[in-house]
């Protein structure tokens, strides 16, 4: 039964003298596998000439079928999820997790994104890849998979129509293993294959209301939590509102005052006729500067969550202690005020997190895009980094005009500053 190259059995001598031979021939995967992949392997190459015989296999592998080498395994975390956004474009949004199973590192050369089809639609290599891809639990770029360790591909997808969206995608990766592994160096495989989420995203009235709110949105986009077992990304598309005030600042007081900012105790509203299903009040705000000592259950400080229809939850986090409106079980109507802006919980100063999620928790959740019913858009601040540094020295923050003008049901994408309607209860 000539199954595995002698140069590989020769190998395993050792292992063989102590196994029945049907045993042998089941580990030989596993164990050819390995070698291949290590320093120092007497069975090089060895894979690339395997051919199984269809006598020896289950039916699921075919007579004279090629073993592939997969040392990186694909899995897309929870499906695509998409919105139409302020810019005219639809974005989609997911992460790809990559698993080395392998004791030794790999390079990612590059993730081919292709429909289910095998359509192309976007590659990934280069700079590219390395500013989309982290080890996960890092946020230092990267495209190196270190030795039995997992990465994670933020994928961030733009499509000039809703029909241009595919129903579903998958991934043609390469990896470079390096030279005098016996295979490769560069290794291909199709695989993290997942169905797109086609249903479109809830239309929400603004969670607050007035001029000259900025919306932080892309330092929530790698915020994947282990929660409760699980890999959640429930921030994927969360949004931090600022207010600024008439000359365009954050802050027009003492740095360590809430009051100085414009946006402390701003009315925060229901953006849906909703039932509430949480509503924490009664623990502390966090004076800019101070280091959070909480633990995770404080993290959200004072905050509600409403349950906006079957599977889609929104959440609002850090309001005034003293200024939750609402209790668990109450129904709300759109606009109704739930509770006041403010700085509790895990807060580096006042400011409302919003997000929608799959779950009736902000970390336990699969996080969910939405679209603003309306909103006339100012600009947009450039990065994160500038609004922080706006907020240190107390300068006016820089807005770029170029692309101003009112929007209806579509999302915030880049880092914009939006006038928000004014409005009450129906």
């Amino acid at each position: 039964m000539d199954v595995i190259p002698q140069s590989a059995v020769a190998a395993l001598k050792p292992l063989s003298r102590a196994m029945h031979g049907a045993v042998l021939v089941s580990l030989l995967v596993v164990v050819v596998g390995a070698s291949v992949l290590s320093a120092a392997s007497p069975a090089a190459g060895a894979l690339t000439a395997a051919r199984w015989s269809g006598s020896t296999l289950p039916r699921a592998t075919a007579a004279g079928s090629m073993l592939t080498l997969t040392p990186v395994l694909q899995k897309v975390i929870s499906p695509p999820r998409w919105f139409e956004g302020a810019d005219g474009r639809f974005h989609m949004k997911y992460e790809l997790k990559l698993t080395n199973a392998a004791p030794v590192s790999l390079d990612v050369s590059s993730v081919e994104v292709r429909s289910g089809r095998g359509r192309h639609i976007d590659t990934l290599s280069g700079p590219r890849l390395a500013a989309a891809m982290t080890q996960l639990g890092e946020q230092a770029p990267t495209s190196t998979l270190n030795g039995s360790t997992v990465g994670i591909v933020w994928v961030d997808l733009t499509f000039p129509t809703r029909r241009s969206i595919p129903r579903a995608i998958e991934h043609r990766l390469t990896i470079d293993v390096g030279p005098g592994r016996g295979v490769g160096p560069m290794l291909t495989h199709v695989g993290g294959r997942a169905e797109v989420a086609h249903r479109p995203p809830m239309v929400l009235s603004p969670p607050l209301q007035g001029a000259r709110w900025t919306a932080a949105i892309s330092h929530h986009r790698r915020s994947i939590q282990t929660v409760n077992g699980r890999l959640r990304d429930g921030q994927r598309f969360a949004v931090d509102w600022n207010c600024l005030d008439a000359q365009g600042r954050t802050m027009s007081g003492p740095p360590d005052e809430l009051a100085s900012s414009p946006s402390y105790r701003a009315p925060v509203l229901a953006v849906r006729d909703a039932k509430v299903v949480q509503a924490v009040d009664g623990l502390p705000e966090l004076i800019p500067g101070e280091t959070f000592s909480g633990g995770l259950a404080q993290a959200d400080g004072n905050h509600v969550i409403l349950k906006l229809g079957p599977g889609t939850f929104a959440g609002y986090a850090h309001l005034v202690p003293g200024s939750v409106r609402v209790r668990a079980g109450d129904h709300v109507r759109r606009g109704q005020v739930l509770g006041l802006l403010g700085s509790s919980g895990n807060s580096s100063g006042p400011h409302l997190h919003f997000q929608l999620m799959n779950r009736p928790s902000l970390l336990d959740a699969d996080g969910l895009p939405f679209v603003l019913r309306r909103f006339e858009l100012q600009g947009d601040f450039g990065s994160v980094d500038a609004l922080v540094e706006a907020d240190a020295t107390g300068a006016t923050l820089a807005i770029d005009r170029s692309d101003a003008g009112p929007r209806r049901r579509v999302g915030l994408v880049g880092f914009p500053v939006v006038d928000l309607p004014r409005r009450g209860p129906r």
